[in-house]
């Protein structure tokens, strides 16, 4: 089987073919961004919907229990509305900073978590009627073949569709540093296939 994957391929699999994606250049996802700031509720409705399905497909991914990961992209929405004064775009989309608030989420769920998770994306798997049921089995176990450094850095990259610039912000890591773990992951991925 072959499998590519991009960044719209990976979330597809994992919400259906029903998602409506809105693709937004940085220039508008910043002014949109800048008008949150000072109360506009269109703007931030806007974001909102161009980047949510995105950000559930990485909690979902991240988190693998689908009560968990609607939770928790919530919660990091509300976070970054009660801070939205704090963003500073700085070479970076809005998304790239609300993905940051988004892993620090996961990882806070990791900590507190005292019981095993419910894998509820093999139940949705399993449940699933659609033909590429197999393609997102593959992923799902090629993914838990990889580190989670490996799988955090293509979960940004390619559920997210983050850029080594705004990978390397979420991560704290050079923007080259990124580019090489994501090689170094993909090379590892394709161990498994």
């Amino acid at each position: 089987m072959n499998v590519t994957f991009t960044p719209l391929h990976v979330l597809s699999l994992y919400e259906g073919s029903q998602l409506q994606i809105q693709h937004m250049t940085t220039e508008e996802e910043l002014l949109l961004a800048t008008r949150a700031q000072t109360g506009d509720k269109e703007a931030l409705g806007l974001l909102w919907d161009a980047i949510t399905p995105k950000l559930y497909g990485y909690c979902m991914n991240t988190l693998r229990d689908k009560t968990l990961a609607e939770d928790v992209y919530q919660q990091t929405w509300l976070k970054a509305i009660a801070n939205i004064q704090l963003f500073k775009p700085r070479g970076v989309r809005f998304s790239a900073w609300l993905f940051a608030i988004a892993r620090n989420e996961c990882r806070q769920q990791w900590r507190t978590r005292t019981h095993e998770p419910i894998d509820a994306l093999h139940d949705d798997l399993a449940q699933s009627t659609t033909p590429r049921y197999e393609e997102r089995l593959l992923i799902e176990n090629i993914l838990n073949k990889l580190s989670e450094t490996e799988r955090e850095i293509l979960q940004l990259r390619y559920i997210a569709d983050l850029s080594f610039r705004e990978i390397a912000s979420v991560l704290n890591i050079s923007t080259i540093s990124a580019r090489v773990r994501a090689h170094r992951a993909i090379a590892q991925a394709r161990k498994f296939i």
